[in-house]
């Protein structure tokens, strides 16, 4: 019996404490927000580069309020502005997929923004914002590089225990892998263009014999010779036969 007491005992003295920690936990969090301004404009100010550090400029970037902030009973909260209402999904800032979601939902719906281009330095700034919950779209892609993924930030931010009302955000930006073109394919309606790089001749063939210049005339006196001289040979063998019959 006195060790079930023991235990029971363990158990209060175990569960008092974790309360008296979630108390203390919230009430330092709820001591943070008393220094929370709502009256105060916040901004964000992106500086896109690559990889190696080099600015990229170009472009074009779009910034959305997706949500005000207020205070309930000293603890931030969130809610959705009367153009994300509709989108459906749950208002959690640390949802790492809750971005994507959004910026499927105002390319669908055709919210609208603010639009500013990206300046030589690869640094856009917007200003004057009121406090809450920003989603960040790339709308027009730099020159030779890919398009930033959306991404949501909260004004103000919390930073070493202070809130920073002008939020720098730093998004790596990745090159366009070049691509080679693809060769058209040939229209079979139009003749292929020759090869210039053969030599292409061609012979044409005629029933009509070419002119050399040779008279017809010889023709006709070789023609005639012929005759005569067979006329001739056969008078002189006919006479030889008449001749030897003589003779015998």
């Amino acid at each position: 019996m006195k060790t079930i007491r023991r235990t029971a005992g363990r158990g209060l003295a175990m569960l008092l404490a974790l309360v008296l920690a979630c108390g203390m936990a919230m009430a330092a969090y709820g001591a943070d927000t008393t220094s929370l301004d709502l009256s105060r404009s916040g901004s964000v100010t992106l500086t896109l580069a690559d990889g190696d550090g080099v600015a990229v400029s170009g472009g074009a970037v779009t910034l959305y309020q997706v949500a005000t902030l207020t205070l309930d009973d000293g603890n931030m909260a969130y809610a959705y502005t009367d153009a994300f209402s509709g989108c459906g999904a749950a208002l959690d800032v640390e949802d790492t997929s809750l971005a994507e979601t959004l910026a499927d939902y105002v390319a669908s719906e055709g919210v609208s923004g603010t639009t500013l281009s990206i300046g030589s330095s690869g640094t856009v700034s917007f200003g004057g914002l009121e406090l809450g919950l920003y989603l960040v779209v790339q709308t027009t892609e730099s020159d030779s590089y890919e398009i930033i993924s959306p991404f949501v930030v909260t004004v103000p931010l919390e930073e070493d225990g202070a809130w920073a009302y002008d939020v720098d955000a730093s998004p790596k930006v990745g090159a366009v892998t070049p691509v080679e073109p693809e060769e058209p394919e040939p229209d079979e309606s139009e003749e292929p263009e020759p090869d210039k790089s053969t030599t292409t001749t061609t012979t044409t063939t005629t029933d009509t014999l070419p002119q050399t210049g040779q008279l017809n005339w010889p023709i006709l006196v070789l023609g005639v010779s012929g005759t005569v001289l067979f006329l001739v040979g056969w008078y002189l063998t006919r006479s030889d036969r008449k001749r030897t019959e003589y003779a015998k």
